[in-house]
């Protein structure tokens, strides 16, 4: 009895020691939460989030990486007003101080026309004032918009001479966002021209500071080209593509892909313009030039929708007829085609069998004169060559004659009336033999087989053998009655406001961006050949008054000649230079000195009705 109640009471003992060892462990856990929760919403409400906290019974252990000391101090603060300090075990890591950071200084400049705007940091001691006056001066009656911002540090090396070189360069780029640290300047701007363009980065590139990094993105508007051209052959397994013209970046580069397919040099250029003639250009220029492959030579031109296709003298008749034939098919519309195949040359060798002599010249719808065959002597070779350049244009007669003493008499008399002949044609191709001359080809003159018999019946003589193919092609004739005096100034003046004639510097030399301005006038005067020009040569004050008339006049004459290279008639065009002495801009400056160098067209008779009628 007794051993039972001792049992009794034992278990009753141990029973009430674990439930109240389980109760104390709630309520310390329970403390914890409730410490916990309380402390992690008072830091997040200072913004101090980046402490963690770990309570352990009555301990709450503090651990995290402080910003920095005040930080620290802080998150302790908040937690001594929460529980007992001596219960804080700190195990905080401060992160160490990197000093205080200069801040960056930068100025970025727009300026549209009269109208500028100042945004950035700059240095309290560079003078708030001094850019606000400057850029003030350079607007003019403009306005300036000054949104600025400054601090108190030490000046960068480097500000000072970036800043006035940068307020410099906006002075003369009246489009313009020019970008100012002090390591770099940054100019972004638009030009009228790509002359403008190219001076302008000339100057800027001149008058750089030496440790000055500059950046320059510069643009200018696509020129007009006019006409759209190509030309490209392949001799001897060499191909080469000497002119290009495209509209877009994509065009030049599906041009460009063709041309390096049949092996151009990946450093071949094409030109980017206004003045396309058809969307289909690219379309048309890449289906040629894979044609004169397959051909495997020859000579490939374009002149806006007019193509010439040159094979070379051996190309079989089969290959050049199939090849021509297919490119016709797929060639989209507007594009013309006009494909030759030279006749096969004599071939020297001991089994070759002799063929008769014979000059053969071509001429391509865009006026390209290719002169084959055999001429008699160097000096026949020499006034053969001066005679085509004077009916067709120097530049455009390429002569690959070869010499031999052997040829019949009267060869030189048949050549020049070939070639006198061929000149009234649009385009087609003249054949001398020793027994007859044979003429093809595309007229415009509804009586061109008459003028071309006559010709020969007097160059050649009546008992001349020739034979004459030549069709009238009524789109050639001209549907205009030609303009009138004043109308063809005017569209002159028109394509020299556009686009002035430049020659390189100090030079008579005109540019080969001018090409193109030439050829447009051209064809204007074409359209009124018997008006009188004074062609006018200027220059700026630079210079001495002397040397400065005598450039005027040699560039004046210079134009003279480059019409004359285009088959313009020059007797009604006088060339003469007036130096300094008809400024229209002020020379003072660059952009006046620019505008007095100029070539201009003066009616002639404008100036005699007016005299007349006074």
């Amino acid at each position: 009895m007794h051993r039972t109640a001792l049992l009794f009471s034992a278990i009753c003992f141990i029973l009430a020691a674990a439930a109240s060892y389980t109760i104390s462990a709630r309520v310390v856990v329970y403390i914890e939460n409730q410490a916990e929760d309380q402390i992690q919403t008072a830091l997040l409400a200072a913004g101090q989030n980046w402490a963690t906290i770990r309570p352990d019974g009555l301990r709450v252990n503090l651990t995290g990486l402080a910003p920095d000391e005040a930080s620290r101090f802080r998150v302790l603060e908040i937690m001594g007003d929460l529980v007992d300090t001596d219960r804080i075990h700190d195990k905080t890591t401060v992160l160490q101080s990197r000093g205080i950071v200069t801040p960056r200084f930068t100025l970025e400049v727009l300026r549209n026309m009269d109208r500028i705007s100042l945004i950035g940091l700059i240095p309290e001691r560079q003078g708030r004032s001094d850019i606000l006056d400057r850029a003030q001066k350079i607007a003019g009656e403009g306005t300036v918009t000054d949104m600025l911002e400054s601090a108190e540090h030490e000046i960068p090396k480097g500000w000072r001479t970036n800043l006035a070189y940068g307020l410099d360069s906006l002075e003369q780029l009246p489009l313009s966002k020019i970008s100012i640290t002090s390591d770099r300047v940054k100019v972004t701007a638009v030009t009228e021209s790509v002359d403008e363009q190219k001076r302008l980065e000339g100057m800027l590139q001149e008058t750089k500071p030496e440790n000055t990094q500059l950046v320059l993105e510069i643009s200018a508007p696509r020129p007009v080209i006019a006409p759209f051209r190509m030309r490209m052959s392949i001799t001897n397994g060499f191909a080469e593509l000497s002119s290009c013209s495209a509209d877009t970046r994509d065009t030049r580069q599906r041009i460009l892909r063709a041309a390096a397919k049949v092996g151009v040099s990946d450093k071949a250029g094409c030109a980017i313009g206004l003045g396309v003639p058809t969307t289909d250009w690219a379309k048309a220029v890449a289906m040629a030039i894979e044609a004169l492959n397959e051909l495997g030579g020859g000579t490939l031109s374009f002149t806006d929708s007019d193509i010439s296709l040159i094979a070379v003298e051996d190309t079989a008749h089969a290959t050049f007829d199939a090849v021509v034939e297919k490119l016709e098919n797929r060639l989209p519309e507007l594009f013309s085609l006009h494909a030759v195949l030279p006749p096969k040359l004599l071939v020297n060798g001991d089994n070759a069998q002799a063929e008769p002599p014979e000059f053969t010249a071509t001429r391509s719808p865009e006026g390209l004169i290719q002169l084959r065959g055999r001429v008699q002597n160097s000096r026949s070779k020499n006034s053969i060559t001066a005679y085509a350049g004077a009916l067709f244009g120097r530049e455009v007669v390429h002569n690959q004659t070869r010499i031999d003493q052997d040829l019949p008499d009267g060869w030189p008399t048949r050549v020049l009336a070939g070639l006198e002949g061929l000149a009234e044609l649009h385009h087609g191709s003249v054949i001398v033999l020793p027994d007859k001359v044979i003429i093809r080809g595309v007229g415009a003159s509804p009586d061109i087989n008459g003028e071309i018999s006559r010709l020969f019946s007097v160059r050649i003589g009546g008992k001349g053998n020739y034979t004459i193919d030549v069709k009238f092609d009524q789109t050639l004739v001209e549907t205009s009655n030609g303009l009138s005096a004043q109308e063809c100034e005017s569209q002159i003046k028109a394509v020299l406001t556009e686009q002035q004639i430049v020659f390189a510097p100090s030079s008579t030399t005109i540019e080969a961006s001018s090409q193109g301005v030439l050829d447009a006038i051209a064809e204007i005067i074409k359209d009124c050949p018997d008006t009188k020009f004074e062609i006018e040569g200027h220059t700026d004050s630079q210079g001495s008054e002397e040397l400065n008339k005598n450039l005027s006049q040699s560039r004046a004459e210079a134009v003279v000649d480059a019409l004359l290279g285009r088959r313009i008639f020059t007797s009604g065009l006088v060339a003469k230079g007036y130096g300094e002495e008809k400024p229209i801009a002020d020379n003072k400056t660059e952009d006046g000195r620019a505008k007095n160098r100029r070539i201009a067209f003066r009616l002639l008779e404008t100036e005699e009705k007016t005299d007349g009628q006074n």
